[in-house]
């Protein structure tokens, strides 16, 4: 079971995404199109699957981006 602390739904200029904190250090982001697809998938880290999916590795160089703010959006329940 992937041990996860904390799942937290972010969302900023470029779209949504969700943060899964790990107990064992490290996290993993994903992004998503759409906030509904965002909050789906929340609440699936947030019942603790077995293994957690692939994070999409980006090929080729990686450019400098601006620093977004993010802004945590509080899950229900």
């Amino acid at each position: 079971m992937a041990d996860i602390e904390q799942v937290v739904l972010l969302h900023d200029r470029r779209g949504w995404s969700v943060k899964v904190v790990l107990s064992k250090g490290g996290s993993r982001r994903y992004r998503y199109g759409s906030e509904a697809q965002a909050r789906y998938f929340a609440a699936v880290f947030e019942l603790g699957p077995r293994v957690l999916p692939p994070t999409p590795r980006v090929n080729g160089r990686k450019r400098k981006r601006a620093r977004v703010a993010t802004l945590p959006v509080e899950l229900p329940g």
